[in-house]
């Protein structure tokens, strides 16, 4: 049984928390019972606040109140109900006892469980996250006794905020070097340019080709892939640049290269990270790849001559290098404020979204063909890093969504909208679609939170003195 809570977490902005945590998502909390819904009853409440971020609810309903209602409610959910030999409406109630009750016990139970649920939160005034499953199976539904039953909530932290406005960073952005113009257009040539078969020549330094590559040690295959293509400017990981670059140039089809490699320390078995192997190659086709003409290369930035293209290739990169130094001066705006803000975060909501992160990564390992074996192993080599990691973004979470409440700063319709529209381009998708894709999947409270998350750190940084060093 859930409790409902404002859970505002993100997925995938800076932060990468999990707005469905580890569980699934919660469904309504309080069943429409045409009986009960909509009415409130005499539920005594008491609350216990346990830690800084923890409240424990205790309730009791009459017994009198909880069989009465129950009773009514039992009636009213047979009012539509066919069955052979008995008139609409007019089932005896031992039938509907049998047929119906489990199921009203329990929507009762839910109901008074909501109603001490939001008499704590109105009367105390809390700021409930997460979502909390409440173990509801200890309550005596039959005998004769009042009911009583306690659950724990979460709660979001009070945090007192201290300067955040006019914080000091430096700005770091450099001019646009002829070096990175060159390499950009370069870049941008390579992109552009068309696979030719090499010739008798056989690849160029900067052709390419089509390969199947072999790692091996000790008559051990270690790795094994095919159709890969490989440029002698980019050598595989664990083999020598110089290397590598000597042996596929000139190389044609059909030929086969074997070189001295390491085995790389992100291998996925971690014995062998760092051990000599051997790289073989076989070149199933080579290419030398033919340059686009100027003129094709001017009109991608509408552009006429050279001139104009380098001035249009240097601004795109300055575009480039300010977006990148935007980032940067927000994150350290926003990690700064984090090392002067001390407060406590909710240890439930913290361990489901350790959770979550969990199996985010076991997920990740899986898809890059990790072995299941090896998955539980990386995952307690990481443990350390992921549960930092995972405090400082929760805490971040709290801190931001502080800040923007003290600047009523919100998203609009509008705004998530935008970048709903913005989702489906990015997918070559229908908008219908990928609203009902976040529907279903529970996800628009994070698209919210990190469309807040970007205006906090266009916040900081707008208001922020900028320092050139």
């Amino acid at each position: 049984m859930w409790l409902p809570g404002a859970c505002p977490l993100p997925q995938a902005g800076e932060l990468g928390l999990d707005c469905r945590a580890a569980t699934d998502p919660a469904p309504p909390f309080a069943p429409q019972i045409p009986a009960l819904a909509g009415r409130n009853h005499p539920v005594q409440v008491s609350v216990e606040r346990t830690g800084p971020c923890e409240a424990k609810v205790s309730f009791t309903v009459p017994r009198e109140v909880f069989d009465r209602e129950y009773k009514a409610a039992l009636k009213a959910s047979g009012k539509n109900v066919k069955m052979k030999g008995f008139r609409p409406g007019k089932l005896p109630m031992e039938i509907l006892e049998r047929e119906f009750g489990a199921q009203v016990r329990q929507h009762a139970v839910e109901h008074f469980l909501g109603q001490a649920y939001n008499k704590a939160v109105e009367d105390n005034e809390f700021k409930p996250v997460g979502h909390e499953r409440v173990d509801a199976s200890g309550i005596d539904l039959e005998g004769s006794t009042d009911l009583e039953h306690s659950f724990e909530i979460s709660l979001a932290p009070e945090i007192e905020l201290g300067n955040y406005k006019g914080l000091e960073v430096a700005n770091e952005i450099e001019p646009v070097a002829d070096g990175e113009l060159d390499d950009a257009i370069s870049e941008l040539t390579q992109q552009r340019s068309t696979p030719e078969p090499a010739g008798p020549e056989g690849i160029p330094e900067t052709g390419m080709a089509v390969c199947s590559l072999l790692w091996v040690k000790d008559d051990e295959t270690l790795l094994e892939r095919e159709g890969l293509s490989l440029a002698p400017l980019v050598p595989p990981p664990g083999v020598e640049s110089d290397a590598f670059q000597k042996a596929l140039t000139g190389a044609h089809d059909g030929d086969e290269i074997e070189l001295e490699m390491t085995v790389p320390d992100d291998f996925e078995t971690e014995e062998l990270r760092g051990q000599p192997a051997t790289c073989k190659i076989q070149v199933t086709e080579a290419f030398a790849l033919c340059a686009p003409a100027d003129e094709e290369l001017w009109a991608l930035l509408e552009t006429e001559n050279e001139e104009d293209f380098r001035e249009k290739v240097r601004l795109r990169i300055g575009e480039a290098k300010q977006s990148a130094e935007n980032a940067r001066q927000e994150t350290v705006l926003l990690e700064g404020l984090l090392a002067v803000h001390e407060f406590d975060t909710p240890a439930r909501m913290v361990e489901q979204q350790l959770q979550a992160r969990r199996q985010n990564m076991a997920r990740e390992l899986a898809q890059s063909g990790v072995p299941e074996a090896d998955i539980e192993a990386k995952l307690k080599e990481q443990a350390d890093d992921l549960q930092a990691d995972n405090e400082k973004a929760v805490k971040a979470l709290f801190l931001i969504n502080r800040i923007a409440e003290e600047e009523k700063l919100t998203v609009e319709q509008e705004e998530l909208m935008a970048e709903v529209q913005a989702i489906a381009t990015r997918h070559q998708a229908k908008v219908d679609d990928v609203i009902e894709y976040y529907k279903k999947n529970n996800l628009f409270q994070q698209i919210q939170m990190e469309l807040l998350e970007r205006k906090i750190r266009v916040f900081l940084r707008e208001n922020a003195k900028i320092v050139e060093v």
